[in-house]
């Protein structure tokens, strides 16, 4: 058999193929080559548990934060483990109040949020012109919700069909740097880092009974009629918003014998002459069982603020329902600027 000429490499059947193949090496007519360097696997960091962690910073408890991602309280824990592994310390203390941070817990947060920032702003590349979709969550309070936002909605919808809107109704001021809504609507300036806030209009806040009501107790004609009237009012111990204290502020310590942490079970009692209620012009609009009492003597003024955090305010869906929520107070007449 003739060796091959210089520089040829030698023809292989191949069986000589696949064992080359599983050497790693190649045939060389004869020479010797080490073997090709193996690359270290890449340690891939676990994204995805970085949003569980963030979702059980933001809710407190397994269960709200399980219901929120659509899993089991086990995975969320499952999760929550495995990140605490690869940082190699403890992240949550578990109280009966919920889940703590600890101190690496707070260390870890920043640089979550800035994750969090960060997809929001690849989520948002996909989204440009005027295609707007996704959801966009809103936490108001219950009578804006009720009586202003959601009427106005049909309308929004027409123009942006793809967006889908959730309204979070609460006791308590949302907080947006926790995401736990994207954009608020309330009756007081949030606070909170990096937050984009905008006091959108006033509204005038008025005593109101019903016919049946005052047929049944007298009229009120001056300011010291009230002391001989019962009322309507929140559950005090759950009002976690001050400027709903409306009654107590306006008119002092009163004989209340109907509460609700909901206005528009509060407005329903009145109509049905249960006793006297104080609600803003908005929540009362369209009810032509009940009146002002006293307008002129006894009334107040809070403001409506409008909120959103600043990496969502230039998303697309973001954007848009914040200037339509805008624009509905400056056409709205039961609101002024």
């Amino acid at each position: 058999m003739l060796a091959p000429a210089a520089g040829r490499v030698p023809e292989m059947d191949d069986e000589n193929w696949a064992d080359v193949m599983k050497s790693g090496t190649k045939s060389t007519g004869g020479s010797n080559r080490k073997p090709a360097r193996v690359q270290p696997k890449i340690a891939l960091f676990p994204w995805d548990d970085v949003q569980y962690f963030l979702e059980l910073v933001r809710k407190n408890t397994l269960l709200k934060a399980a219901r929120r991602l659509g899993v089991s309280h086990t995975t969320v824990l499952r999760r929550i483990a495995n990140l605490e592994r690869q940082v190699d310390h403890k992240l949550f203390e578990r109280t009966q109040k919920g889940f703590i941070l600890t101190e690496t817990g707070w260390r870890l947060l920043a640089h979550a949020e800035a994750m969090a920032r960060a997809a929001d702003g690849i989520a948002s590349v996909g989204h440009a012109g005027n295609d707007l979709s996704g959801s966009v969550r809103i936490a108001v309070v219950e009578g804006f919700a009720a009586q202003v936002l959601t009427p106005a909605l049909p309308s929004f919808r027409e123009e942006h069909p793809d967006v889908a809107i959730e309204i979070v109704t609460a006791m308590q001021i949302a907080n947006l740097t926790k995401r736990e809504a994207d954009i608020s609507i309330g009756l007081m300036r949030p606070t909170g880092p990096r937050l984009v806030a905008r006091r959108i209009a006033r509204c005038d806040v008025h005593l109101y009974a019903s016919q049946k009501y005052i047929d049944r107790h007298g009229e009120l004609l001056r300011i010291d009629d009230i002391d001989r009237h019962v009322f309507v009012d929140y559950v005090e111990d759950m009002i976690e918003i001050p400027t709903l204290k409306w009654l107590r502020d306006t008119t002092g310590q009163r004989k209340v014998v109907f509460r609700s942490t909901s206005p528009l079970s509060q407005l329903r009692a009145v109509v049905a002459g249960v006793g006297i209620g104080m609600f803003p012009d908005y929540i009362v609009r369209g009810e032509a069982s009940v009146k002002p009492i006293l307008p002129k003597v006894v009334k107040a003024e809070r403001e409506i603020w409008l909120a959103i955090h600043e990496d969502l305010r230039n998303v697309p869906r973001m954007a848009a329902v914040f200037n339509f929520i805008k624009g509905i107070c400056q056409t709205d007449p039961s609101f002024r600027r």
